[in-house]
């Protein structure tokens, strides 16, 4: 069943060819139907004798608005390519601007400093010594700081942005090009996915109404990741042929995040105040 909505962009664009191709050929027939009635009309002028009960002149109007009509339908279509053009450039080029915010916020000082948080949680549940002399975020281990025992306030900041994310990127919204946006961040969400899975999916099953994009987004990611290395024939990155993240990735996932965090962090700064 012909459904937009569940089409992806490429297969969208495919539709869209074969009614705009499809218009150009009827509007190429109707002109070829016209031109032959025109043609017809002459020879009846020229050298058939006229019928008495054929009106030359209403004819030779019906014809003319009869070509115009179909000029029309060519030009419309023509018209449609073009503003679809358009349309899809200014589209994603304001796409690419919004998962360019996305991407700044995502790696403000602000953020960093709640990712520090979750890594240095998320690595003493991994078992994965860091080397941290900053304290940078000095309760991520504290047990008060935790949402019924499962996720740190910098965890449940972080599932709060990529379940907007999730949001922006769906049916719903289409505010951005989930695909673009994958591209850029998907590597991010799908790793913090896998290393709190069993607490999200506890979230998803006892709490219906928080992050209900987030779980969507997050499968769909792994299936467009998924298909991306079978349409290039390469193998998946993950161990035993899977789409998620082995532990070892994750390991070494947490510690180049653990540096990418201290980015934001001026201990020059900190020591001044």
């Amino acid at each position: 069943m012909f459904d937009p909505r569940n089409m992806s962009k490429a297969e969208k664009q495919k539709w869209f060819d074969r009614f705009f191709w499809i218009s150009i050929v009827v509007g190429c027939l109707l002109i070829l139907a016209v031109v032959l009635l025109g043609l017809w009309m002459i020879l009846l002028l020229t050298v058939f004798e006229i019928p008495e009960h054929v009106d030359v002149g209403v004819a030779i109007a019906t014809g003319a608005l009869a070509l115009f009509t179909a000029l029309l339908w060519f030009a419309a279509a023509i018209t449609a390519r073009f503003a679809r053009t358009e349309i899809s450039t200014s589209t994603a080029v304001n796409s690419a601007n919004l998962t360019l915010q996305l991407d700044n916020r995502f790696n403000s000082d602000r953020a960093l400093r709640i990712k520090h948080g979750a890594v240095r949680f998320l690595a003493k549940k991994w078992d994965v010594h860091i080397d941290c002399d900053h304290n940078i975020s000095p309760y991520f281990d504290d047990p008060h700081n935790l949402w019924n025992g499962l996720l740190t306030s910098d965890l449940i900041d972080l599932f709060n942005y990529f379940d907007w994310i999730g949001y922006l990127t769906s049916e719903e919204s289409e505010a951005i090009d989930r695909e673009m946006l994958r591209r850029r961040l998907g590597a991010w969400i799908i790793t913090y996915y896998d290393m709190c899975k069993e607490e999200l999916d506890y979230v998803r099953e006892h709490y219906a109404d928080r992050w209900i994009h987030l779980g969507p987004f997050y499968d769909d990611l792994l299936a467009r990741r998924k298909n991306w290395y079978a349409e290039n024939n390469k193998p998946l990155p993950a161990s035993e042929g899977t789409e998620r993240n082995t532990k070892e990735e994750l390991s070494a996932f947490l510690q180049r995040e653990h540096v990418r965090c201290h980015r934001g962090f001026h201990p020059a700064e900190e020591t001044q105040r």
